[in-house]
């Protein structure tokens, strides 16, 4: 309903700056040709399923490079790249646990 989800984050790949345990509200109604490096997003990983990463690069392609907080997140390489349509929303507010 009015493109705004709650979601509770699982995992430590986020830490410090989302606390494993919190929750994030994510806007799904977002102009996806306005995507911010350094934000955060929830997008649909082919392989891994529903992640919470950040957006560190947008190569020539058009492609999404994410990348987790924390050292035990897997890796932007082992991610690969993330098509445009398969983000979800942008996380606009964490609530820590």
């Amino acid at each position: 309903m009015f493109g705004i989800n709650l979601y509770r984050v699982a995992g430590i790949s986020m830490q410090p700056r989302i606390p494993a345990g919190s929750f994030v509200l994510c806007m799904s109604a977002f102009s996806r040709t306005r995507l911010t490096l350094g934000a955060i997003y929830l997008f649909d990983h082919p392989r891994l399923g529903e992640l919470i990463k950040t957006l560190v690069k947008i190569d020539n392609a058009g492609n999404l490079w994410f990348k987790g907080e924390n050292d035990t997140s897997i890796s932007s390489q082992e991610m690969g790249p993330i098509r445009s349509g398969r983000v979800i929303g942008k996380v606009t507010l964490i609530i820590s646990a």
